[in-house]
């Protein structure tokens, strides 16, 4: 969402139609003053969640998405975006009873007690940040109810000719004149390392600005936790709606999902829970909105400014200084489990993500603080600098002398010999076997 945001700001800094426009152009310290907000309440008893940030910077837009298996991997979402913190949030229903929010972790924001909305109640959001400034959105409510009463899978071709499983679902209404539906999912899918051995490498006293040459101790022992089997966890990334036809009294066979049948996360065994959130036509307005210039390529070209208008305001007046939505829903889950052999028995499995053949290259290297010439070595990083910023995983005795500089083993990088940098080694609470 934020970097949808950040395009819809650049907007607001514009007159009429508006040319090309270099992104460079808008100050830092403007988008400073933009405050994101997304929240949204369910008629689920649960700890409700509210996100603040603000719109910092260029970065917030970059995310690497090549894997590279010799260097650690980041928290990108917490590095990046500048999350806002220290502000009062509560949530205020028709009645005057509040619900206050307090910061769990620097922009996210959890309601003190559990509790639903409910039906017939209408709900407003109030923030006041750090430095004073107050922001509240429109009073919402829930609009109508439905029901998945069916998630299933088959077999499909998408539209760009790709074979693969699609994830469908059937409705029914059960109050209320319902039109709009937006989805998310939650997928979970378990994880088999594919070069795991039971052993793993173990390193001690290591010193690597000993003269003359590094210390340290380097065992090869029995792997102390599980790293074979794991579980991922994602969840939707994109914008999922749909409208109801009013002579019809549900959906059915709407796609929320497709998987194609190369993709590794339906290797073994895979799950998903899909949220059906019945909103009001503003939210759906919004939100189609926010989808549509996710969408386009240059969100720049013939766009008015103001076209994405959201229910938040600030209190003072300030125009365009807060984006996004608070919104009210009925929501109704359904979960679906499946294998890949369920679909395509007797076929290969889906390839890993990367490669994972052994490498090998020299226990040990040239001191840190060794001065003169380092003889013009080329060969690859040592086992024990690997092993020291956690980047690999024990493979074997290299009998075979692999590697242009071979060393005593052979290894893999981690993701290929350790499930955890990948998922949970934890079995989920609700996974069925």
């Amino acid at each position: 969402m934020k970097k949808v945001i950040f395009y819809i700001f650049l907007l607001f800094c514009t007159y009429g139609c508006i040319e090309e426009i270099e992104l460079d152009t808008v100050s830092s310290n403007e988008l400073k003053e933009v405050l994101v907000v997304e929240g949204t309440l369910t008629d689920e008893v649960k700890t409700h969640q509210i996100r603040l940030s603000r719109i910092d910077s260029l970065i917030d837009l970059q995310k690497d998405s090549v894997f590279t298996p010799l260097i650690p991997v980041r928290d990108m979402e917490r590095d990046l975006i500048n999350y806002e913190s220290n502000a009062q949030v509560v949530v205020v229903d028709a009645s005057g009873v509040e619900y206050d929010f307090n910061e769990t972790s620097p922009g996210i924001y959890e309601s003190q007690l559990e509790f639903a909305a409910e039906n017939g109640n209408s709900y407003q959001l109030k923030i006041t940040t750090a430095n004073g400034k107050g922001y509240s959105s429109k009073p919402m409510s829930i609009s109508s109810t439905s029901e998945i009463s069916n998630v299933y899978a088959e077999k499909t071709t998408s539209e760009s000719g790709i074979e693969g499983i699609g994830i469908f679902i059937d409705n029914e209404t059960l109050t209320g004149n319902v039109n709009n539906f937006r989805f998310n999912y939650e997928e979970t899918y378990k994880i088999i390392a594919p070069q795991w051995t039971p052993y793993e490498f173990k390193l001690t006293n290591y010193d690597p600005c000993a003269l003359p040459v590094p210390t340290y101790d380097l065992e090869i022992v029995d792997r102390q936790e599980e790293q074979q089997t794991c579980y991922g966890t994602e969840v939707s990334n994109r914008i999922i709606q749909t409208q109801l036809n009013t002579s019809d009294n549900g959906l059915q066979k709407f796609m929320v999902r497709f998987i194609s049948k190369d993709n590794f996360i339906i290797s073994h065994r895979y799950s998903i829970e899909i949220s059906q959130l019945v909103s009001g036509p503003e939210s759906y307005g919004f939100y189609e909105q926010l989808n549509n210039f996710s969408q386009t390529e240059n969100v720049f070209s013939q766009v008015q400014p103001g076209f994405l208008e959201g229910n938040l305001s600030s209190i003072d007046g300030d125009p365009g200084s807060v984006i996004g939505f608070f919104d009210v829903v009925s929501v109704s889950k359904k979960r679906l489990f499946f294998n890949y052999t369920d679909f395509y028995d007797n076929e290969p499995l889906p390839p890993f993500p990367y490669t994972c053949d052994p490498h090998s290259s020299p226990e040990s290297h040239r001191s840190y603080c060794a001065t003169g010439p380092d003889g013009g070595n080329s060969c690859p990083q040592s086992i024990i600098e690997l092993v020291n910023l956690d980047l690999i995983r024990y493979v074997d005795i290299n009998s075979q002398n692999i590697g242009t500089c071979p060393g005593p083993y052979t290894y893999v990088v981690s993701i290929c010999g350790d499930c955890t940098t990948m998922g949970s080694n934890i079995v989920p609470e609700f996974w069925i076997e």
